[in-house]
């Protein structure tokens, strides 16, 4: 099988080349002994749970081994994994839910509540906990003992098939889930080991969540792909993440801004040891050139600037420009820009960026209007503004969609918005990005009351704690007599209520 089965080949032709280091429980992992569990693992899922190709399984969980466990056994039988994000509310996971219907339903303990109270409300045939606990529903530990460490049958599984389900929200407001096909992430691991010039000698520190693009495709299948080496923690932290750096080795990394602003405010920073590390990789957000020029200077490490999105992947181009660029095309991602005209744009001016490949997702889940109007003859339509220099490297100047970058996260204002407006007090509203020190940018929320009511922030937080994830939140709020609007359509519009309120205050 050419696809699915990326761990069991090598295990087969390098069994005792290291594969990865759990930080977390810690523990060394060959490329033999890591098959050996997802071949357990892949067991118990057809064995235990009746998992067939193409069946769905949602996982809710921090960063552990068993959650690329299961990644690699739903994917060596042909079956599809929905990670889930835990920064979520109560009724975003069962709107997801409902949407995929997965088969079964893995977590941690971390997250027994929040499954227990999922329960009542969506019924699943399987929920099973990665850790000593059957009180929610099976424990894999009881069971792990028992199963068989040997190679699964084949299954046929072709480029198209879906290997990966990301949600991610839209200008619509509701969660799209992205269908990340066994071609698209084969090519993205071809780009990135090509581009970069990725190998065995590679190691980075996975401290991405699992349940977005960043934390599997930036660099965790890349280095898998080319017989590299991850190092799994738990979450980020600057303090583990330096230590990590010198101790192992790290060739690699992968952060957003704020995570390389953390690392050089670390106590640590001063003293890490950055002579093994090639490059570092930037994404989610425009890098300030202090932070790339400190790096340089202090750890003779240059950062460079990447640009992708969930559904093409994240490593669209190397990397490889001046500051402020994100260089060129990767080897297999052909380029374009579009004006508003539908006319490409020359060299120097700025049009919408529309990518093409093999890299390009299979569309949106159950939303065939969504991917039609996205994916146009192959080409994907961004909804990102760029412009090419006579060097041929592009630079990201602009959005087309309503979107706030906060931390390398996408918020989307319409999400927001829509739970807003079920408010009782709220007659219309508006959400808008406003500058943040440390995050980028964060949300402000724009409220026209029906007459009569009153509202704080601290109110409307409370009342969104059921719909919307934390970070998610507006950070602030002001009231308005009346939504600015066009006279036609009746549309708000943002442009003023930005100019009135684009501060990062109250009122």
């Amino acid at each position: 099988m050419i696809y699915g089965d990326w761990i069991g080949r090598w295990a087969r032709g390098y069994p005792d080349k290291e594969a990865l280091v759990d930080a977390i429980e810690g523990r060394r992992y060959t490329y033999g002994q890591l098959a050996c569990d997802m071949n357990r693992m892949a067991e118990f899922l057809h064995r235990d749970l009746g998992i067939v190709k193409g069946d769905r399984v949602a996982c809710l969980a921090f960063n552990r081994i068993e959650y690329i466990w299961l990644f690699m056994a739903l994917s060596r039988l042909g079956a599809i994994m929905v990670p889930l994000n835990f920064r979520l509310a109560t009724g975003e996971y069962i709107y997801m839910l409902k949407d995929s219907a997965p088969k079964a339903f893995f977590f941690d303990r971390e997250h027994q509540n929040v499954v227990d109270a999922l329960k009542t409300e969506f019924r699943l045939p399987h929920y099973v906990c990665f850790d000593h606990d059957d009180s929610v529903g099976l424990s894999l530990p009881d069971i792990w003992q028992s199963l068989s460490p040997d190679s699964p049958p084949e299954i046929e599984i072709n480029a198209g098939d879906t290997q990966l389900i990301i949600y991610t929200s839209g200008t619509t407001g509701m969660p799209k889930g992205v269908l990340l096909t066994h071609g698209m992430l084969t090519w993205n691991a071809i780009n990135s080991t090509l581009g970069w010039n990725l190998g065995p000698d590679d190691r980075t520190i996975l401290h991405s969540a699992m349940f977005y693009t960043a934390g599997w495709n930036v660099l965790t299948l890349p280095i898998f792909y080319s017989r590299g080496v991850n190092i799994l923690v738990r979450r980020f932290d600057p303090d583990l993440i330096l230590d990590l750096i010198a101790a192992e080795g790290v060739t690699v990394f992968f952060g957003v801004p704020t995570m390389f602003q953390m690392l050089a405010l670390s106590p640590k920073f001063a003293a890490t040891d950055f002579s093994r590390v090639r490059f570092l990789v930037s994404g989610g957000a425009a890098l300030e050139r202090s932070v790339y020029e400190k790096y340089k200077e202090e750890k003779s490490a240059r950062i460079w600037e990447g640009y992708g999105l969930t559904e093409v992947g994240p490593n669209c181009f190397m990397a490889n420009g001046k500051l402020g660029t994100v260089g060129h095309t990767m080897p297999h991602v052909d380029l374009k820009l579009l004006g508003v005209n539908g006319h490409e744009i020359p060299v120097g001016g700025e049009g919408e960026i529309l990518l093409k490949g093999p890299h390009v997702c299979g569309g949106y889940l159950n939303n065939p209007q969504a991917t039609a109007e996205t994916i146009v003859d192959g080409w994907f339509h961004t909804g990102d503004l760029g412009k090419l220099d006579c060097d041929g490297h592009l630079s990201i100047v602009g959005r087309l969609k309503d979107m706030i970058i906060s931390g390398g996260a996408n918020i989307y204002p319409a999400e927001i918005e829509r739970a807003i407006d079920t408010h009782p007090a709220v007659a219309a509203s508006a959400v808008i990005g406003v500058p943040d020190p440390k995050w980028g940018e964060v949300g402000k929320a724009i409220v026209e009351l029906v007459p009569g009511a009153s509202l704080a922030l601290d109110e409307l937080v409370m009342f969104l704690q059921d719909r919307l994830g934390k970070f998610k939140m507006p950070k602030y709020m002001a009231v308005v007599d009346k939504m600015p609007r066009t006279p036609a359509s009746e549309k708000i519009q943002k442009f003023i209520l930005k100019k009135k309120h684009g501060s990062p205050e109250n009122g």
